[in-house]
């Protein structure tokens, strides 16, 4: 599937991102990130959700998720003082913000 919203699209087969048709390069775990957000947009994931997805249940210190969702704001060009994709919603988790339009990959 691919994920279009603002000027980005995310290939979820191709394991791309893309800013105006331009790869934006991405570790593994915060395309992981952006990508399980994007596809659980309609409802705030846990933090805990996270860290069992992304880290395969393995012990994590809150600031590894925090430098994920971090990297994955500055990927995007957002800001969590005025965030236009992935929303804070403290004490419980995250959600992605932004309108995504859907089409089906070619690959």
């Amino acid at each position: 599937m691919i994920y279009k919203f603002g000027e980005f699209s995310l290939d979820d087969q191709l394991f791309r991102l893309e800013h105006l048709g331009q790869l934006v390069p991405l570790e593994r775990r915060v395309f992981d990130l952006v990508a399980y957000l994007i596809i659980q947009r309609h409802r705030v994931v846990t933090k805990s959700e996270l860290v069992e997805c992304l880290w395969e249940g393995r012990k994590v210190s809150d600031g590894a998720l925090t430098v994920a969702v971090a990297s994955a704001r500055k990927a995007l060009s957002d800001s969590s003082d005025s965030p236009r994709m992935i929303e804070t919603h403290h004490g419980r988790g995250y959600r992605f913000a932004a309108e995504v339009i859907e089409t089906h990959s070619i690959a």
